[in-house]
């Protein structure tokens, strides 16, 4: 029997600067891998392909109308006790697929997230020197940024401090990390987990964000991965973490009744390279969600 993944499509680049990210979902969809998956091993049942309804870069109201849509369908998905998987698309995609799932378990209590990326998400428009939205998404659901995005589903901040970790950062601002300082949210740079191993620190991330919630996301940007692994990303930076050992890594997440969902962002075709990164976000899909996979 196969086994049933249900996605969502963020066919969008309108976060960032790089118009190739737009067509990660729908590129990824005719890779060799992935129909191979989709023929042995899944059934993969797309919820939706996501687009904007317009085409004008970092227009707020076009990316927060995207990100009230997508959050409909994680919050139903969540609801109905589904686990989802996101595929972006930019990371803008964050503000979405987290504040729909957070306010789906809201009435039982909080939601944590692991954020691995080799940035730190966390500009306001203040802080910002680009003004690209997928710089933003962790600000908003700490509940900082334009209300546009933090009021999606209800206007209270979608994460605690205390139940978010960032993994693998090593390119930031300091305006963006005064705030998660301020915030005192735990951060494991990319030099802490090569020093301490991946496995080690991630087993560390998910016992934080369990400790005081009912359940936790886990939303991947590829450009946390060590470009030489995955060239298919708009912001690649190097010194980055191993994709073999993330695999690896990930195995135990797969069987953890309290992930309810994740999200695989930043996926750029026009730099992938002998498809390199296609194939990686395969394998991250099948040890996710595969259920032969043992930990």
């Amino acid at each position: 029997m196969l086994t049933r993944i249900n996605l969502i499509g963020y066919a969008s680049s309108l976060g960032a600067n790089h118009p190739g990210s737009a067509e990660g979902p729908l590129q990824l969809q005719r890779t060799r891998t992935y129909k191979q998956l989709a023929k042995q091993k899944f059934a993969f049942n797309w919820q939706a392909m996501l687009k904007p309804l317009t085409l004008e870069p970092n227009q707020v109201p076009v990316l927060a109308e995207l990100n009230k849509r997508l959050a409909k369908y994680t919050q139903k998905l969540v609801c109905d006790q589904l686990r989802f998987l996101v595929i972006g698309g930019d990371h803008s995609s964050g503000i979405g697929t987290w504040s729909g799932a957070q306010t789906a378990i809201q009435p039982h209590g909080n939601l944590g997230l692991i954020w691995i990326d080799a940035h730190l998400d966390s500009h306001t428009p203040e802080t910002t020197p680009s003004g690209n939205i997928h710089g933003m998404p962790l600000a908003c659901l700490l509940g900082y940024g334009d209300a546009a995005f933090t009021g999606i589903c209800h206007n209270a901040p979608k994460i605690l401090p205390a139940n978010l970790c960032l993994i693998g950062v090593r390119s930031f601002e300091s305006g963006e990390a005064e705030l998660l300082e301020k915030l005192k949210v735990r951060i494991y740079f990319i030099d802490e987990v090569k020093q301490r191993g991946l496995d080690t620190v991630l087993n560390e991330a998910r016992e934080l964000v369990t400790k005081n919630t009912v359940g936790y996301g886990l939303s991947i940007d590829l450009d946390a991965i060590d470009p030489r692994d995955a060239p298919g990303v708009s912001a690649p930076v190097a010194n980055g973490l191993c994709a073999k050992e993330l695999v690896q890594a990930l195995a135990p997440f797969n069987k953890d009744k309290h992930l309810l969902g994740v999200e695989l962002a930043e996926y750029n075709p026009q730099h992938d390279i002998e498809h390199r990164t296609a194939k990686l976000s395969c394998e991250i899909i099948n040890t996710l969600f595969n259920p032969d996979i043992s930990d």
